[in-house]
């Protein structure tokens, strides 16, 4: 279920798309074939109230810098740790890749009432069918989420006309497995212990016509990874 591409959970080692620390630009290349091209044929992402999904590179200022918790669930927040980001396109890049991360633990939490997360996402990207699947896995297995999920060290390494990579650490030590009332799993799954509950999330995304940031690919860097140890505090 969980060993997806999925934006909030890092795959099973056998089917993780490891990034190497390459330059910005080759990591922007790699990137501009999913997210550069203008958005003519798009679609999807993440919500609930705070509709963090549409966002242009307009709107200022950006988030505060400091740290936001964010209530997806009962039980269940987010904290996300906002940088200093003076660059609107960049702020506002940001914005959109942090309310993916929130909207679909929503979803989780949510018990699968909470569909927003589909209005941030290309409908025919990669990164849609990934997030749909990882949601859905939970709700077959009649399972929800408490806890607090960590979002930080968030940045954006690359832009290219409209294109961009988004980079976040995530820590996930702080989330349990529940059942739909809310009890947790007596047997917590591996993903959600150390070291593999702190990765490296990055995003490739794309600005639509209407200005909004919408992902289309993901990936994740978990331990012993390079890029992942440098999420470890």
């Amino acid at each position: 279920m969980r060993s997806g591409l999925a934006p909030a959970a890092p795959p099973a080692s056998a089917r993780t798309l490891r990034w190497a620390c390459t330059p910005l630009l080759a990591a922007c290349a790699l990137l501009v074939s999913a997210c550069a091209a203008p958005d003519a044929d798009r679609g999807f992402t993440p919500g609930g109230g705070m509709e963090p999904a549409a966002v242009t590179a307009s709107e200022t200022p950006g988030p505060q810098p400091g740290t936001e918790t964010v209530t997806a669930a009962p039980g269940l927040t987010i904290e996300i740790e906002w940088p200093l980001e003076p660059d609107p396109k960049r702020s506002a890049v940001i914005k959109a890749f942090a309310g993916d991360f929130t909207a679909q633990w929503r979803a989780v939490g949510t018990s699968g009432r909470d569909r927003s997360y589909v209005k941030g996402i290309d409908a025919e990207s990669s990164a849609y069918m990934e997030s749909v699947t990882w949601v859905q896995g939970f709700l077959k297995d009649g399972q929800s989420a408490r806890g607090v999920a960590r979002l930080y060290a968030l940045r954006v390494p690359s832009v290219m006309g409209r294109g961009a990579e988004a980079d976040g650490c995530v820590d996930l030590t702080g989330v349990r497995l529940t059942d739909r009332e809310g009890t947790p799993l007596a047997r917590q799954p591996a993903w959600l212990k150390r070291p593999r509950a702190v990765f490296l999330q990055t995003a490739g995304l794309g600005q639509g016509d209407d200005g909004v940031w919408r992902i289309r690919l993901y990936r994740h860097a978990d331990y012993p990874d390079e890029r992942a140890k440098e999420c470890l505090r």
